[in-house]
């Protein structure tokens, strides 16, 4: 019993942060003991749930205390070179001239092979044509890192450029060598093994530069020395080509390539490809004037401005220029032919991600890939997070990965993991400077890479063995990873409707409700997909009528969001799932209200809980009464902060009278929710008295309640004893007192 003499009503079904007293403005409302308003007596009326009575499926779900997340957050090949030169067994050859071979090939330059009868010494070294090197700087967009390149070209005789491939790095090396040494002393070299090249005797020529391309794993800083120490005894210049990782153990000069911005590179392609061109509209000599109006036209496309604010290599931004240039189509059909070529790259790179080499990533590649499509699956969570489900996709029986939970991957390792490509695209953050925690998200502009990483993974691999993973990821034991889950299953939806609702109704019927709040997230993701509509409606409506955990689910999925598109069809579900005792455990129905409320739709849903405050049904009563004692503990918004929310919607009548007053006299009188509905009446009077118009409005809503004898007597033991104590000064307690009088 509480302290004023009247049983106190159940707490079970509460909510979390963000509703109840807790949410009210104004100051906390002070108990009569002294306590606040959260402080509720420890004692139970009878109707509260027996611990130990035995419970059917349609009596309550045992389970841990689940999440309840906000809806508005729930709702994106070469061959190796290598192993075709392990063949060669001709011994040194050096070939000047017409070294072009095969049907049609044309000889443009020189090819030196260095080959041992032993297969040793396997060196190609590719003397670039002046040509070659001024056809590289024709149109070439400066980096940000090209100034360092060129001191550290000039100071030492091997340096390391880092960058991802792609990323315009070649063309760099290139062209920093011919500032150095002049346009016609560039070579590349290419060698099975870099040691290969430390080896070869009389290799290098004096005042030239070279190129050599990532020579991958397995080099040590002994390798790296003997090469530098050649290069300097014949006075030349050695770019080693790398995608970044440690430093081999070896002091050797690096820079870090910072290609340049896509729009600057789309922009300097285009002039060149059209520089002798003339797209009308000139008058007399064409100036280039044409040539300018048509890249202002082109980049003030929305389909292009999102995709050179993401992070398309150099080399893909060539590609898209040179589809532009070969046809320079305008207006509606440069619109078509963007949304055409532009997904066509992003599917390209989201291919490329997802296909690791297995020759560069020996015994790897799967790790590789399963890692990088968690990344596009569970984007915004830790990295270990991410590891660990990748893990679960390579290893789908064990219920947990093996990997400790508390252990971080490293810089390099995680360098490794992504690769170049999926690098650029993603940002690594720290939870804070305290935690070692990072996170991995995808750059805003980069949500389209995300998505076709999931279509590139789904039409390559087995379906079937992605939607178990989805599966056991909806099944995790951590929230975040179950939302991923659900979300990556209602993304699968679009490609296999049955699938995916077979899979939802399993976790549905789980007794965890955790793994049934990634159902109802899974429903969500189907719905914003707008042909899958009818197909979730028909899935609910049969939930709304299955047994306790379905009716749950029902219930949940609503709360996500979806009674915001179908209210009444909510409405009437909802009913279904809180008429059995099973929802007095549980807040999910009442969550679903909520947002039908917060969607505008309040008279509708006030009008459905009247019904069930009328309907005789002890369950649907008590659900009718906790809503309106939740409801009335919200305060409008400013500039209206000192109305009560429904107070403030019956003023501007968007609620019913009637149905506020059958509302509110259920919840007086039920003795569990009565003790906080009385609570809560008084708070309003507080803060009513000395605001005439709210202290009117509230006098006309409790004339309209207090319409029984057993009310009237409640009344005016709460003025008596309770409010009057309380509240001496306030000069709406005698208005309100003559309420409580017997007409």
């Amino acid at each position: 019993m509480s302290e004023d003499g009247y049983p106190v009503e159940d707490e079970e079904w509460a909510f979390g942060a963000g509703t109840g007293p807790e949410a009210s403005t104004g100051s906390p409302w002070p108990s009569e003991g002294g306590a606040s308003v959260d402080q509720v007596p420890e004692s139970e009326v009878d109707d509260a749930p027996d611990p130990t009575a035995t419970r059917t499926d349609d009596g309550a779900l045992d389970e841990e205390e689940d999440e309840a997340p906000d809806p508005r957050i729930v709702i994106s090949g070469i061959e190796d070179l290598f192993g075709r030169l392990g063949a060669v067994r001709t011994g040194n050859v050096r070939v000047r001239g017409a070294n072009a071979t095969g049907h049609g090939s044309v000889a443009i330059n020189t090819l030196t092979v260095r080959a041992g009868a032993d297969g040793s010494e396997r060196v190609w070294c590719e003397e670039l044509t002046t040509t070659q090197v001024r056809e590289m700087g024709d149109g070439y967009t400066p980096a940000a890192s090209d100034e360092l390149l060129d001191q550290a070209v000039k100071r030492d005789p091997l340096v390391r450029l880092v960058g991802a491939d792609g990323t315009g790095r070649y063309t760099t090396a290139c062209l920093a060598l011919a500032r150095r040494y002049g346009p016609d002393r560039v070579a590349v070299l290419t060698a099975a093994d870099l040691a290969d090249l430390a080896g070869v005797d009389g290799l290098f020529t004096s005042g030239v530069g070279y190129v050599v391309p990532d020579p991958g794993s397995g080099v040590d800083g002994l390798v790296l020395d003997g090469l530098a120490t050649r290069a300097a005894n014949r006075r030349c210049t050695v770019v080693l080509l790398t995608a970044g990782g440690a430093g081999y153990g070896s002091p050797v000069s690096t820079v870090v390539h910072g290609p340049p911005a896509p729009v600057e590179v789309f922009a300097a392609q285009l002039r060149r490809h059209l520089r002798d061109d003339c797209l009308g509209g000139c008058r007399g000599q064409c100036q280039g004037d044409c040539v300018q109006s048509y890249l202002d036209e082109c980049v003030a496309q929305p389909a292009l401005k999102a995709y050179l604010a993401g992070t398309p290599r150099p080399w893909e931004v060539v590609q898209v220029v040179a589809a532009i240039a070969e046809r320079t189509p305008s207006g509606s059909e440069l619109a078509w032919a963007l949304d055409q070529l532009l997904p066509q790259q992003v599917l390209r790179r989201a291919r490329e991600i997802l296909t690791p080499s297995a020759d560069t990533h020996p015994d790897r590649a799967d790790h590789l890939r399963a890692f990088r499509l968690s990344c596009a699956v569970l984007a915004g969570l830790t990295v270990t997070e991410i590891h660990d489900s990748a893990c679960r996709l390579l290893r789908p029986y064990l219920d947990e990965p093996a990997t400790n939970a508390s252990t971080e991957l490293r810089g390099p390792d995680l360098d490794a993991l992504l690769g170049g490509v999926l690098a650029q695209a993603v940002v690594i953050e720290r939870d804070d400077v305290a935690s070692s925690r990072r996170r991995l998200r995808f750059r805003p502009a980069e949500e389209e890479l995300r998505r076709n990483l999931l279509d590139v993974a789904w039409s390559e691999w087995a379906p079937e063995r992605l939607l178990r993973w989805f599966g056991a990821l909806a099944r995790s034991a951590d929230p975040a990873v179950r939302q991923a889950g659900a979300a990556a299953i209602g993304w699968a939806a679009g490609r296999d409707i049955g699938a995916a609702l077979a899979l939802v109704d399993d976790l549905a019927r789980a007794p965890r409700a955790g793994v049934r709040q990634a159902a109802g997230i899974a429903l969500v993701a189907m719905a914003m997909q707008r042909p899958l509509r009818y197909r979730v409606r028909t899935q609910l409506s049969r939930w709304a009528n299955g047994r306790a955990y379905q009716r749950d689910t029902v219930a949940r999925a609503y709360a996500l969001g979806l009674a915001r598109l179908w209210p009444d069809v909510a409405l009437a579900q909802l009913r279904l799932a809180a008429q059995f005792r099973s929802q007095r455990w549980h807040n999910s129905v009442g969550r679903a209200l909520v947002d039908i409320h917060e969607s505008g739709q309040s008279a509708l849903m006030l009008h459905e809980l009247a019904q069930w405050a009328t309907s005789g049904e002890p369950a649907l009563c008590l659900h009718a009464a906790r809503m309106l004692r939740l409801l009335a503990e919200r305060w409008s918004p400013a500039p209206n902060g000192h109305w009560p929310e429904l107070l403030h919607l019956l003023r501007t009548n968007a609620v019913s009278l009637a149905d506020l007053a059958v509302l509110w006299r259920t919840a007086l009188s039920l003795p569990a929710t009565a003790y906080r509905s009385w609570r809560v009446v008084g708070y309003w009077i507080n803060q009513a008295d000395g605001r005439p118009e709210v202290a009117e409005a509230c006098l006309e809503l409790l004339r309209a309640i207090i319409v029984t004898p057993q009310l009237r007597r409640r009344l005016r033991h709460q003025v008596r004893h309770v409010w009057r104590p309380i509240m001496p000064r306030n000069r709406l307690l005698s208005a309100v007192a003559q309420l409580a009088v017997e007409d």
